[in-house]
């Protein structure tokens, strides 16, 4: 009886184990991460029936470098859809940068999102990538069709010697009008909080142990 009383005991605790530790995504904040934020004096040059966009112009939230801008396309069909909002950014060439706030944490994966865009004018030349302590964590996905766009996702977990190093988020171009729109980042961390379900687990469990020893007594 206490043989398996004990069998049974072990098991519980397993399982318990197993679902604790569980990974939980939290989001990082990315400013002005759909591009809706305009630069001072808005997208001031036009470019057809709605379209407006800037060039050379700070993107609020961002660092460039090269030709780049914000652009709403509107009524112009270099675009099926927008992902999210009617703005999105453009580079010729160049880079649109920005560090994060947090750093790295040793073991934490950090997870990069972006919609990766194709003009119905141009081919596709955007990529996007995570940069940590001087090394490149570029994102991979399927390339657009034209007119349309595509996520791509870079991962990276933390390691020793980056720890307490900057994040930063980049987003390139290698030809003319690389385009971006809803940047997304997040880590996964490892929480001790029991998941939904694991109390009660060990709480039938153990009744049953319980009963299991009645029963072996009576024998």
């Amino acid at each position: 009886m206490k043989s398996i009383s004990s069998r049974l005991l072990q098991i519980l605790v397993t399982g318990a184990v197993l679902s604790v530790g569980s990974a939980v995504a939290n989001p990082i904040f990315v400013s002005n991460f759909s591009f809706e934020n305009l630069p001072v004096g808005g997208l001031s040059n036009g470019c057809g029936a709605g379209c407006s966009y800037s060039f050379n112009v700070a993107i609020p939230g961002w660092t460039s470098s090269g030709q780049q801008g914000q652009i709403q396309p509107g009524a112009v069909p270099v675009f099926n859809s927008i992902p999210d909002g009617t703005v999105v950014a453009f580079s010729n060439s160049g880079t649109i940068s920005q560090t994060v706030g947090p750093v790295v944490q040793l073991g934490v994966v950090y997870t990069l999102l972006v919609d990766l865009g194709q003009r119905t004018d141009t081919p596709f030349t955007a990529s996007a990538a995570l940069l940590v302590n001087g090394n490149t964590y570029a994102a991979t996905g399927v390339a657009p069709t034209s007119g349309n766009w595509s996520t791509f996702t870079a991962t990276y977990t933390g390691l020793a010697a980056d720890v307490g190093q900057a994040i930063t988020i980049e987003l390139a171009a290698s030809g003319v009008q690389g385009t971006f729109d809803n940047v997304r980042l997040g880590d996964s961390l490892v929480t001790a909080t029991p998941e939904p379900g694991v109390m009660s687990m060990l709480a039938g469990g153990l009744g049953a142990m319980v009963l299991l020893s009645r029963r072996l007594r009576r024998q």
